[in-house]
């Protein structure tokens, strides 16, 4: 089963509370309840309270997103949420 994680993604005009999934050193998926209040562009992402991680978000439909961030997580990052 995959790990969900829960967070939140801040854009500059807007935030929204987020399941995270595939979360990888270079990026991972978003899903929100309802419609997606936050659009592509530059975002940081807020996973529990460790952050805030810069990434690009991109739309994939109206309830997630796909996130790039903009330098690799950190190996122990991963180990912690992934452990």
């Amino acid at each position: 089963m995959a790990t969900i994680l829960y967070g939140e993604c801040v854009s500059t005009r807007q935030s929204a509370e987020v399941r995270i999934s595939d979360l990888a050193d270079r990026g991972c998926h978003l899903e929100m309840d309802g419609s997606v209040p936050v659009t592509d562009g530059d975002v940081c992402l807020w996973i529990g309270a460790i952050g805030p991680f810069p990434a690009t978000a991109t739309r994939k439909d109206e309830s997630h997103l796909a996130l790039r961030f903009k330098e690799p997580l950190d190996g122990r990052i991963l180990e912690h949420f992934l452990a």
